[in-house]
């Protein structure tokens, strides 16, 4: 019972092998082959042949594989080498080439219409298209010249009534209209000339008129060159072309055997392979051991002088020494005895690392788009560039560091009713020179700069500019103390610090719009200005970069601070895009803003003035974002 259990055990297992393999064999892809396919070296030739000239089986007639199949189609035919010697044995300046008979490029049949008229239809339009037939009334006398008088009486003294039948006659008329929409041309033949003269043909070929008239034979323009019957060529298209072909063989025969290499595998006695290229040749060696049945080693020297030639240098003070045991006692006795100490050790001190840079930039786009839209709106394109550089300078055994940073913002906007425009424009340097004192106090030394790349208008004026490259520009020094609470925030603290604000053009730009004095080019502020920065990531895929700019003036309104407050948010979304949110806001007491009505008027002061008061500024800007960061 135990031996018939086994059995239909092991009957059950081979069953469901059985199962699993024929479900396997049934999922099989129906592409693959069950017997490889043996190949002669014409039949595979042939098969590769008929892939490559097989135009549904390629997408583009040009690919890549295609042209290299063709290529190894050429080499199985006949080796390069072969090709090689058979043009090096060939001389085609040697061929004699001299003229020949005019070639005839083509032939054109001819409608005539009659004896003196004719067509040059091309494409075989139907006549019915510009010929058409109409019925003329023909009169045995000219009637408008008609004058009594007894020539035109009858024997009876009437006039006679047959003067006065006409005789219907149809005329063919032709359409030149149609013959110009078709392009058929209309010659005439008189006295052995073509009027107008016959156009030249393909590659301006001559025509000429054949000896029956019926056809225009066009003949090869220029002077016919003929080779030597006894050469492969035919016709030529000058005397010297086969001059100009030998220089150009020779020249890509040169280049073929500069840039050709061959691979060969050097072997050692264990089977071991390692690849050398021979090309043209080059002085440079390259090291190979050699080793025997011992597994002693020697140093050969390999090198690739020409195209086809190798050199073997071997390794100098070579010296073959074999290991044999030996008894102890044989053995010298400072040998049998070493005399062994350690010796002290200094710990490697690394190679400090003083400067640091980096790069950031970040392409940032919005685009909307409006067709048919009944609640209004305008289609706009906007774009904006933004990129960092940064080089930051940090020593500390002298606890020193030098951070520098160049930032440059310009964006544009397009729409289709106010066309190209400049959105954002702002060059920036900030360059700030540490020491660190008190852990993580320490002083420090600022400066500052800001202005713009491109003029500005205040649309929708934009014939006078408001501002260019530096003007206005505004710099900032100032010396006091940096708190670091953690690695990316700080707070610097300057209440030393010099602001000017400047406008050098001041004939093209108001300085006042700027905060300038109408008879000045620079406004000049001393105080304390704050700086805040810091960057902080809620998120995983979130980043928040904060810089605030508060400055104080200690000889004007020190309760007006000005604030300089810049927020981006990157959200991220893979590798290189993220969405980018950019707030901006501005706030300078000394730049004065129009007070406008009801009617959007300005409002004046009673000596006729219009009233100015500061007033925040902001800007915004949100969209996709391509960053690039190293």
């Amino acid at each position: 019972m135990k031996r018939f259990s086994f059995l239909l055990f092991v009957f059950l297992i081979a069953s469901n092998l059985s199962a699993q393999i024929s479900d396997d064999q049934d999922q099989a892809p129906a592409d693959t082959l069950s017997i490889l396919p043996e190949f002669t070296t014409l039949a595979a030739r042939k098969y590769i042949d008929q892939v490559v000239n097989n135009p549904s089986a390629w997408r583009t007639m040009d690919d890549p594989v295609k042209n290299a199949l063709e290529r190894l189609l050429d080499h199985s035919i006949e080796p390069f080498d072969t090709v090689r010697s058979r043009l090096l044995m060939q001389d085609f300046r040697a061929i004699d080439i001299h003229t020949g008979n005019p070639v005839e490029t083509g032939r054109m049949a001819l409608k005539w219409l009659n004896d003196s008229t004719f067509l040059i239809d091309p494409k075989g339009w139907s006549p019915n298209l510009y010929l058409r037939e109409e019925s003329k009334f023909v009169y045995p006398v000219d009637l408008s010249s008609l004058v009594l008088s007894d020539s035109l009486l009858d024997e009876n003294g009437m006039l006679d009534p047959t003067l006065f039948t006409p005789d219907t006659v149809i005329v063919t008329v032709i359409d030149t209209s149609a013959l110009n929409s078709l392009g058929i041309a209309l010659h005439y033949y008189k006295d052995k000339l073509i009027s107008p003269p016959l156009a030249l043909g393909k590659g301006g070929s001559t025509p000429s008129l054949a000896a029956d008239r019926r056809t225009v034979i066009y003949y090869r323009p220029g002077t016919v060159w003929e080779a030597d019957e006894d050469s492969p060529f035919l016709m030529m298209d000058g005397r010297y072309q086969l001059d100009s072909l030998q220089y150009a063989v020779n020249k890509l025969l040169e280049f073929t055997e500069e840039r050709d290499s061959t691979m060969l595998w050097l072997s050692d006695m264990s089977g071991r392979k390692r690849p050398f290229w021979i090309s043209s040749g080059s002085e440079e060696e390259y090291r190979f051991w050699v080793k025997n049945y011992n597994n002693d080693s020697v140093t050969v020297w390999l090198g690739n002088p020409g195209s086809q030639e190798l050199r073997l240098t071997l390794e100098d003070d070579v010296n073959f020494n074999r290991l044999v045991k030996e008894d102890f006692e044989h053995l010298p006795s400072f040998v049998q005895d070493p005399e062994s100490s350690l010796r002290s050790m200094k710990m490697l001190e690394p190679i400090p690392k003083y400067w640091d840079f980096g790069f950031l930039s970040a392409f940032i786009l919005n685009q909307t788009y409006l067709s048919n839209w009944t609640k209004g709106g305008e289609s706009s394109l906007s774009a904006m560039m933004d990129i960092q550089l940064d080089a930051t300078y940090n020593n500390k055994d002298a606890n020193t560091q030098w951070i520098n940073a160049v930032r440059m913002k310009f964006g544009t906007i397009m729409t289709q009713e106010k066309g190209f425009r400049k959105n954002h424009d702002a060059l920036e340097i900030n360059s700030k020179f540490n020491r660190n004192a008190w852990g993580k106090i320490g002083m420090s030394a600022s400066l500052y700069m800001k202005h713009q790349l491109a003029k500005g208008y205040n649309y929708p004026n934009d014939s006078i500019p408001i501002s260019k490259f530096l003007n206005p520009g505004t710099m900032t020094l100032g010396l006091g103390f940096e708190y670091k609470p953690a690695k990316e925030i700080t707070f610097n603290v300057a209440p030393l610090s010099y602001k000017t604000t400047f406008v050098l053009d001041t004939a093209n730009i108001n300085q006042t719009l700027h905060g300038i004095d109408k008879n000045a080019r620079a406004k000049r502020e001393m105080g304390t200005q704050i700086v805040v920065s810091s960057k902080v990531t809620p998120f995983e895929s979130m980043e928040i970069t904060n810089n605030l700019r508060l400055f104080s003036n200690y000889l004007k309104k020190p309760q007006n601070i000005d604030v300089d407050w810049e927020l981006i948010v990157d959200q991220k979304i893979n590798w290189f895009f993220n969405i980018r949110l950019n707030l901006h806001l501005i706030y300078d007491d000394d730049v004065r803003f129009p007070v406008l009505d009801e009617n959007n008027q300005p409002v004046l002061l009673p000596d006729g003035t219009e009233k100015k008061v500061a007033d925040m500024q902001f800007k915004e800007f949100i969209g996709l974002s391509l960053q690039f960061k190293f």
